[in-house]
C-alpha cells in the first residue's frame, strides 16, 4: 500500500499528538492514580510494548495491581494477576519457539469473549510474534487454508470448537493446539489453564524489546479462504483520541463489552478499556438478560456492543427492572444504526448512545457524540485525529460537499495489506478505498449510505437498499428485515427484501402488498421491492450483520 508522503503525515501527527495527549489526560488514560509514578513508566512501557494489550497490562499492574482489570465467564482478575498470566504464557510461547526451533511465533487464536481471547492477545505484544484473530465461524476448510497460507504454527481455540479444527489437513502437522477456553474434559491438548498452573521457574526471559509483528484480522470469509488483514499495532495511539472525545469514556470505570473481541470494534476496546485502567465486563455468548443483569450487579459506566444486540436487549420482556441508571455512555459500532434503534435506546436509557464508524481493514473512521446522534442518527460523524478521509468520484476525483462519492482514508493503524500479496488494495493518494460511499455535509459531518456494491440502479436511478431497510423496520408487524438488489429484465434491477415477521396478529396478518403499499407511502417508487420473501430468522454473522449468502433465494414477486 503506497505511504503516506512527508507533507500528509505532518500534517496529521503534529496536530493528532495534542488532540490524544488532552483527551488521554481527561480520560485519565497517562494515568491519574499515582500520576507521578504512572507518567515516570509510561515511556519506558511504551517505547517497550508500542500501543499493544501488553503495554497496558504492564502499565495497569504497575499503577493499579488490584483493581479488577476482567469479570468474565471464568472469574475475576486483577490487573496485576491478569498481567502475571500473561506473561507467563508467553515465556510459554516463548519456550516452544526454542524447543520448536521457529523462526517466529504465528499464532491463531479462535475465542470468544474473555480471557481465553485476552491473555494471546497481550501474550503476543510480550513475546513478539504475529497474531491472527479467527473468525469463530470458520469451517475446517477455512482454517485449513488459513494456517497454510500464514504458516501459522501456534493456535488457541476454545474447545467448543474442537469439530473445527482441521485433524485431516497435513498442515497440522505444524500446529500446536491449546485451549483457550474448557467447557469440558478434554485430555487432547495442552491449556491455558494449565500452563498458568505449571509457572514460569523455569521458562525462558521475556526479551526487553520484542520484535512486533503485525495484528491480523480474518475478514467475514463469505467464501473460500477469508482475507488476513495486516493490521500494524500502533506506535502511539492517535486514534484513540477519536475513541475518547466521543464518549465520557474515562480511567477507572466498569464497562460491559459484548462487541466480538476478534473483530476490529471488539480488539479495539479492549485495548482502549485496558489503556483506560477499567474493569472489562463481558461473556462468551451474548445473552440479553445477562447483560442487563451486568450493568446493574457491577454497577457498569459504559456498554461497547453493537445495533443487533441492542435490538435483543430492547425486546426483552421487563427489561425495565435492571437498574442502568449509572450508564454515562453506550458506544455502538460493527454496523449501521438505524433511526428505529437510535430513539428505542435514547427511551430505554436516554440520550448516551454514540455512534463509531470503521471497518476492518481501516479502523476508526469517523465517531459521533450522543448529541449528534440524537440529532440525526443517520450521520457517521466527524473524522478523528490521525486521520485523513476523503471521498472520491469514479473518475478518482475528490468530491465537493454534499456530493456522493467513495470513502478513501488512512490513518496509523490502517491496512499494511493483506497476508496473500495478490489481494488487490485500491488506493487514490495515499489513502485506501473502504468500499462504502458517502458524502460530508456543510458542517463537515460525513454520512455513509451504502457499501458501494449495494447500491443498485433501477431504471437510471440510484437505489441505496439501506433506505428500504430503515423504512420497513418502523412498519407494525415486521420484527426484522434485510433489502438488497436482484436482477430485472425491465428495469436492470430491484428491489427484494426479506422480512421477519412479528408473532403478534398483526405480524402474522402482514402481506407483501401491505410491504409494498408501506414503501409506496415513504419512499420514491423505484425503491418498492418487487419481491417480499418472508423468513423465520435472517442469517447474522458474530457481529450482527447479515450473510446475504445465506439468504434462501428471492421468489419473485406478482
Amino acid at each position: 500500500m503506497p505511504p503516506l508522503n512527508p507533507l500528509q503525515r505532518a500534517a496529521f501527527t503534529a496536530t493528532s499528538l495534542g488532540r490524544f495527549v488532552r483527551s488521554a489526560n481527561r480520560a485519565g488514560l497517562l494515568g491519574t492514580e499515582g500520576k507521578l509514578k504512572a507518567t515516570l513508566l509510561t515511556l519506558p512501557t511504551l517505547a517497550r510494548y508500542r500501543f499493544t494489550t501488553a503495554r497496558e497490562l504492564e502499565q495497569g499492574s504497575n499503577v493499579c495491581p488490584e483493581r479488577n482489570a476482567l469479570i468474565d465467564d471464568d472469574g475475576v482478575l486483577t490487573y496485576r494477576q491478569l498481567r502475571n498470566q500473561t506473561r507467563t504464557v508467553a515465556r510459554w510461547l516463548l519456550a516452544q519457539k526454542e524447543e520448536r526451533g521457529l523462526d517466529a511465533l504465528r499464532i491463531g487464536v479462535m475465542a470468544r469473549n474473555g480471557r481465553g481471547i485476552i491473555i494471546p492477545m497481550g501474550a503476543k505484544g510480550y513475546a513478539g510474534g504475529e497474531l491472527f484473530l479467527l473468525n469463530v465461524g470458520s469451517s475446517p476448510e477455512q482454517l485449513a487454508g488459513i494456517f497454510e497460507e500464514n504458516n501459522v504454527n501456534v493456535l488457541f481455540i476454545d474447545d467448543e470448537f474442537a469439530d473445527r479444527i482441521p485433524h485431516e489437513s497435513d498442515i497440522m502437522q505444524q500446529v500446536q493446539v491449546i485451549w483457550a477456553h474448557t467447557s469440558t474434559a478434554h485430555g487432547t491438548y495442552d491449556s491455558i489453564d494449565n500452563i498458568v498452573a505449571a509457572g514460569d521457574e523455569d521458562l525462558p526471559r521475556l526479551p526487553a524489546f520484542p520484535e512486533h509483528g503485525n495484528i491480523v484480522l480474518m475478514s467475514s470469509g463469505t467464501s473460500g479462504i477469508p482475507k488476513g488483514i495486516l493490521r500494524p499495532e500502533p506506535v502511539l495511539p492517535f486514534v484513540v483520541a477519536g475513541y475518547l472525545d466521543a464518549v465520557p469514556w474515562r480511567s477507572g470505570m466498569a464497562v460491559q463489552i459484548t462487541a466480538s473481541m476478534f473483530h476490529t470494534w471488539g480488539w479495539s476496546a479492549v485495548n482502549v478499556s485496558l489503556g483506560a485502567r477499567n474493569t472489562i465486563v463481558t461473556q462468551r455468548v451474548f445473552n440479553p438478560e445477562n447483560v442487563f443483569r451486568q450493568i446493574d450487579h457491577y454497577r457498569c459506566d459504559g456498554l461497547l456492543s453493537s445495533p443487533i444486540f441492542f435490538k435483543q436487549m430492547l425486546d426483552l420482556p421487563g427489561n425495565e427492572r435492571w437498574d442502568t441508571s449509572r450508564l454515562k455512555f453506550i458506544a455502538s459500532a460493527g454496523n449501521a444504526l438505524t433511526p428505529v434503534i437510535v430513539e428505542r435506546m435514547t427511551e430505554r436509557f436516554g440520550p448516551i448512545l454514540a455512534n463509531y464508524y470503521g471497518s476492518t481493514e481501516l479502523a476508526l473512521a469517523a465517531c459521533a457524540e450522543p448529541q449528534l446522534i440524537a440529532a440525526d442518527p443517520t450521520v457517521a460523524g466527524r473524522v478523528p485525529p490521525g486521520t485523513i478521509l476523503r471521498i472520491y468520484d469514479d473518475n478518482d476525483q475528490e468530491v465537493s460537499t454534499g456530493q456522493v462519492g467513495r470513502i478513501f482514508l488512512n490513518n496509523e493503524t490502517a491496512l499494511k495489506g493483506y497476508s496473500n500479496p495478490e489481494t488487490p488494495i485500491v488506493t487514490i493518494d495515499g489513502l485506501v478505498e473502504m468500499g462504502d460511499l458517502g458524502y460530508f455535509d456543510a458542517d463537515g459531518y460525513l454520512h455513509v449510505l451504502s457499501r458501494n456494491d449495494d447500491m443498485i440502479i433501477v431504471g437510471g436511478e440510484n437505489v441505496h437498499p439501506q433506505s428500504v431497510t430503515q423504512t420497513l423496520e418502523r412498519m407494525p408487524g415486521i420484527d426484522d428485515v434485510h433489502s438488497g438488489g436482484v436482477d430485472d429484465e425491465n428495469t436492470f434491477q430491484r428491489i427484494a427484501v426479506w422480512v421477519v415477521r412479528t408473532l403478534d396478529d398483526v405480524g402474522q396478518k402482514l402481506t407483501a402488498e401491505h410491504v409494498r403499499e408501506w414503501v409506496r407511502d415513504n419512499l420514491a417508487d423505484h425503491s418498492i421491492p418487487r419481491d417480499v420473501n418472508f423468513v423465520d430468522e435472517l442469517p447474522r454473522n458474530a457481529t450482527g450483520k447479515v450473510v446475504p449468502r445465506l439468504l434462501p433465494p428471492s421468489q419473485r414477486g406478482e
